[in-house]
């Protein structure tokens, strides 16, 4: 097989049709037609509402993707393709998402670096938040898609012992995905979700479907100027990648006025390797770029962060996907 740079160097430049191909399978919902057993192309194309032969073409490129299945002229689904169904837990929102909202800044890559300023309100006319308060349905789709990364959200009970703790705040917690993750594995914990006030409906009807809601408060409002009190356990999942330093600093300050003495905090993010080794914190990083104008870090630049809003780091543990988790408690906590 070719394996000049050239051809290395293909392999890479073709990296957006791919997932263009995902984003199309997704946007047109082949997967829940895959769900009941194999079709043709052209059965497929009757069920979606696609010309037959481009289809085909899709469907080819999908195969050789580990998506779908082809045998005999008829596709089926790969473990990989049924993560696009949309059933409850899957990926087919993110990759909405990706192929609607975060993608096309990054046509405009060129413009963030030469200014360090995000791409976002080139393409969209306003800056991200802002977008999602006028586009509910982006909005939406944007929520259900932070809530695609589920590998790791059960998985936080598994290296953070919960045991302690009775009430449980996630910062900025969106839908509630993460937090219902954990409460359906602590029956003895309560929680609070604070977010922006549009998404706070979603959030509690979210919540109903997991008969949560009676274990867990929903509270709309501006997490920079006020976090609610009387938690033991804080939870910053994926928020502080979307801001620059001082926006981080003031998000962490206010957590710490929140919190009290043997109070925990836990950040989940993308840590950048100091080794250098492949991550896909580096990817993230370069889309925050041009998104939203965050950036990933690496651990010590969030320990910096965290000694700087007046806590103390208290180690990093992994978590899936690259996802790591970070400790840390007040300043003068005996927790």
């Amino acid at each position: 097989m070719d394996k000049s740079p050239a051809r290395e160097l293909l392999e890479l430049l073709v990296g957006p049709f791919r997932a263009y191909a995902i984003y199309a399978a997704a946007k047109l919902g082949i997967a829940d037609r895959l769900a009941d057993g194999p079709r043709t192309s052209a059965e497929l194309a009757e069920e979606v509402g696609a010309d037959a032969d481009s289809l085909a073409r899709l469907l080819r490129l999908l195969a050789g993707l580990g998506i779908v299945t082809a045998h005999n002229g008829r596709f089926g689904l790969t473990p990989r393709g049924e993560l696009l169904s949309s059933a409850q837990g899957s990926m087919r929102d993110l990759a909405i998402c990706y192929g609607e909202q975060f993608y096309r800044p990054l046509a405009q890559l060129p413009h963030s670096v030469r200014t360090g300023e995000p791409s976002f309100p080139r393409v969209f006319g306003q800056p991200w938040l802002e977008y999602y308060v006028d586009h509910p349905e982006a909005a939406r789709v944007f929520d259900s898609a932070m809530a695609a990364g589920r590998a790791f959200f059960t998985e936080l009970p598994r290296v953070y012992d919960f045991t302690r703790a009775r009430t449980v705040v996630d910062v900025g917690g969106g839908n509630g995905a993460l937090l219902a993750a954990v409460l359906g594995t602590q029956p003895h914990l309560t929680g609070i979700v604070l977010d922006v006030p549009h998404v706070v409906e979603a959030t509690r009807d979210w919540l109903r479907q997991y008969g949560l809601a009676d274990r867990c408060e929903v509270i709309g409002g501006d997490f920079f100027a006020s976090i609610p009190e009387g938690g033991d356990v804080y939870l910053l999942s994926r928020i502080l990648h979307d801001w620059e330093d001082e926006p981080c600093l003031a998000l962490l300050s206010s957590c710490r006025k929140a919190m009290t003495p043997g109070n925990e905090l836990l950040i989940i993010e993308r840590v950048i390797p100091a080794d250098g080794k492949p991550s896909l914190a580096l990817e993230w990083d370069i889309h925050m770029l041009a998104n939203t104008g965050g950036r990933e870090r690496t651990a010590a630049e969030y320990h910096d962060l965290l000694q700087r809003s007046g806590f103390e780091p208290r180690g990093l543990r992994s978590l899936p996907l690259d996802v790591s988790l970070l400790l840390a408690a007040p300043n003068g906590s005996m927790g």
